[in-house]
């Protein structure tokens, strides 16, 4: 008993160790079995042995209850948490289940960081785009002037162009994509999306392998163990873009399967068929990958890897493979003459090169056809030739831009080349205009919608060409004009996706049409004045049919709703401007200002007060209520002062273009701007009557 007193240890185990028989030390205030738990350490069975001394007494209490009062404290903090975190919970479920909901709506928000580069230098970097490209109105100062201003609107304006002028030139790839592994869908799943993946694949025999069925169960059920990652990125691509609107969270995991394949770097370097035809997928119908300069780039890698692999003259006996090479070195050529002609770019293939390469026979060209739909489909001996024609007719096509886009060559006077495209575009359309009405009898809806879907690209293709590489043809401007005008009305009758196959690459259809646009919006607004109130409105609904177009694309685009909604505002927000300077009181003038050190001549503000021809027409129209230039343009050139040719000198000695006053300052009494002035603004019918009287005593 003294013994446990003078060491301080009790005479019983505690209550905790006597419960579980674990064999108790015994020691004041805790046991060690005890001392790890922050609770108490109860010796009901037993008093202390040890008093203490009169000092250790006082202690011992003080700091028992220190270490009570830290252990409450802990419990109430504990308590605290707890109940934080369970009022946090319903919060926290409400707003996954709104992350739920609005990632599986059908126009996903894309985020504007994922639009850029990681480096920021990277993203602003300038690409080379040569003098000849398909989107030098990017760089027209009439166009960009006319984004320059303090208004919303303006401000608003500068901001879409230079989003278009990014996407159009720069165009960089999302890095964004959850690199957790392969996506595995279940047995029943898996097999569904590969019925219909051989549904769809059909489309493509005319130019691809199709895998075999060991290669697609391999694919979808075991996507790691696949050698040739290509088969992975061709057959998720294909299951993507087949699921519904409504299906984003599974097309999310199939495009991560893509994305995650795609890393593998031998797509790119190891020359091999199957590499060639993932590029090309990519390139003409990736939705992921359709800015123009991503669709160059893997139509380059392409290119070399056909080059490589010697696909312009295969050494195969087996005549279906020689002719599938042929027909996709072909569509591989059209391919490149297009995104050359798009930047400005040499060819990867050049025409000159490969000019002795045969065509396919027409024959197997028959496989190039959309799915068809007619009830007695599998008892018709007829095959559909519009395909093999249309096809044909882009490989002449881009052999002629080969040809213009060739530096080795002699450039071609303008008037031959488009007399040369005009008599290409006329004999093609008659092959297909009658090839439709020939096989009106034995189609079926859905192929008459898409020869009629292939007429319209033709078409729209040829005025593109016609535009682009004309357009530094002066003689040529009003042409470029209406040919503009016409590319514009056939806009709603191309809308269309990837399952139709006479449609053009899916970068065309979303940014082609911004070229007639801009050709129109330009005219609007720098000659409105000289056009009548029936042309303006007119060119008004061309326009706006262009707002309408990515509307109904963004309705067809299931990954690329956001981009088709953001080219829609594009649209819209240009057709606003247009309207705003139509409707104004005056003519266009360039809002960008000279200097502060720039200053006109005593003279350059007597100048500004004069009215321009067009200003003219204007006030004249407005008073007498017709339209003048119906009139107008029966009078000779030489009776109407051309006031655009005179320039105005400003104090740095250079000429400024400019509207121009009389030869003498005594002639004509300024007056200011406003004010009305009613001989200025009168028709000289006197001069009028001398010109046409004199005109009729000569006849007689």
């Amino acid at each position: 008993m003294s013994s446990l007193a003078n060491s301080g240890l009790a005479r019983y185990a505690c209550d905790y160790c006597k419960q579980k028989k674990f064999r108790c030390s015994k020691e004041l205030p805790k046991c060690t079995a005890c001392q790890p738990w922050p609770g108490p350490c109860n010796y009901s069975r037993d008093k202390p042995a040890l008093k203490g001394t009169a000092s250790e007494r006082a202690t011992r209490p003080s700091l028992e209850l220190t270490k009570s009062q830290s252990i409450e404290r802990l419990h109430l903090r504990l308590q605290n948490v707890k109940e934080a975190v369970q009022a946090l919970t319903p919060t926290v479920t409400q707003g996954g289940e709104a992350v739920n909901h609005v990632t599986s709506t059908n126009y996903q928000q894309v985020s504007e960081k994922e639009c850029e580069s990681q480096d920021g230098k990277d993203a602003r970097s300038n690409l080379s785009v040569g003098d000849v490209n398909s989107f030098s109105f990017l760089k027209d100062i009439s166009i960009t002037n006319t984004t320059i201003g303090s208004s919303p609107l303006h401000q608003q304006a500068a901001n879409e162009f230079q989003h278009l002028s990014n996407s159009l030139t720069i165009g960089v790839t999302s890095k964004s994509y959850a690199n957790t592994g392969f996506f595995i869908p279940s047995k029943g799943e898996g097999y569904q999306m590969i019925g219909r993946f051989l549904e769809n694949a059909s489309l493509g025999d005319a130019f691809f392998i199709t895998p075999s069925e060991n290669v697609l169960i391999q694919t979808i059920f075991r996507p790691e163990t696949v050698s040739k990652k290509a088969w992975v990125v061709y057959i998720n691509y294909m299951i993507l873009t087949m699921l519904a609107h409504n299906e984003f969270s599974r097309a999310q995991k199939y495009r991560n399967n893509m994305k995650l394949a795609l890393d593998d770097s031998r797509i790119f370097l190891e020359p091999h068929e199957v590499n060639l035809q993932a590029l090309i997928m990519l390139a003409i119908h990736g939705e992921d990958y359709a800015s123009p300069n991503q669709s160059w780039m893997l139509v380059g890698h392409a290119c070399r890897q056909a080059e490589a692999l010697r696909l312009h003259a295969p050494s195969e006996p087996d005549h279906e493979t020689g002719q599938r090479k042929f027909s996709l070195f072909w569509l591989l050529f059209a391919v490149d003459k297009s995104c050359a002609l798009a930047f400005g770019r040499p060819c990867s293939l050049p025409s000159a090169t490969y000019s002795h390469v045969p065509l396919p026979d027409l024959r197997y060209l028959t496989k190039f056809q959309p799915r068809n739909d007619s009830p007695d489909a599998d008892e018709r001996a007829e095959r559909s030739l519009f395909g093999c024609h249309m096809f044909l007719a882009r490989i002449e096509l881009a052999q002629m831009i080969g040809v213009s886009l060739d530096p080795r060559h002699t450039p071609e006077p303008e008037d031959d080349l488009r007399e040369r495209l005009g008599e290409w575009y006329t004999r093609t359309n008659k092959i297909l205009s009658d090839t439709l009405q020939n096989e009106r009898a034995f189609s079926g809806p859905h192929e008459l919608r898409e020869m009629e879907l292939g007429t319209s690209t033709i078409k729209f293709e040829y005025l593109h060409v016609s535009m682009v590489l004309l357009k530094s043809h002066l003689p040529s401007s009003n042409l470029r004009l209406e040919t503009a005008r016409e590319a514009m009305s056939l806009l709603l009758s191309m809308v269309s996706n990837w399952t139709s196959v006479y449609n053009s690459m899916i970068w065309h259809l979303l940014y082609y049409p911004f070229i007639p646009y801009f050709i129109m919006f330009d005219n609007l607004v720098h000659k409105h004045a000289l056009l009548s109130k029936i042309t303006m409105q007119r060119d008004l609904e061309l326009l706006s049919i262009t707002v309408s177009y990515y509307a109904t694309m963004r309705d067809q685009m299931q990954m690329l709703a956001p981009l088709c909604k953001r080219l829609e505002n594009i649209a819209a927000v240009f057709l606003r401007l247009a309207k705003q300077y139509v409707d104004g009181p005056h003519p266009f003038v360039p809002t960008q200002q000279l200097s502060a050190k720039t200053h006109a001549v005593g003279s350059s503000k007597e100048d500004n007060s004069n009215l321009s021809l067009g200003d003219t027409q204007m006030e004249i129209g407005s008073e007498i209520g017709v339209d003048l230039e119906h009139y107008i343009q029966w009078l000779p050139p030489n009776m109407i002062s051309t006031q655009d040719s005179h320039t105005t000198v400003i104090s740095d000695g250079h000429p400024a273009h400019g509207p121009s006053t009389s030869a003498s300052p005594e002639s004509v009494q300024r007056e200011s701007r406003g004010t009305k002035r009613p001989f200025d603004v009168m028709f000289d019918w006197f001069a009028w009557d001398v010109y046409y009287g004199e005109q009729n005593d000569v006849i007689v």
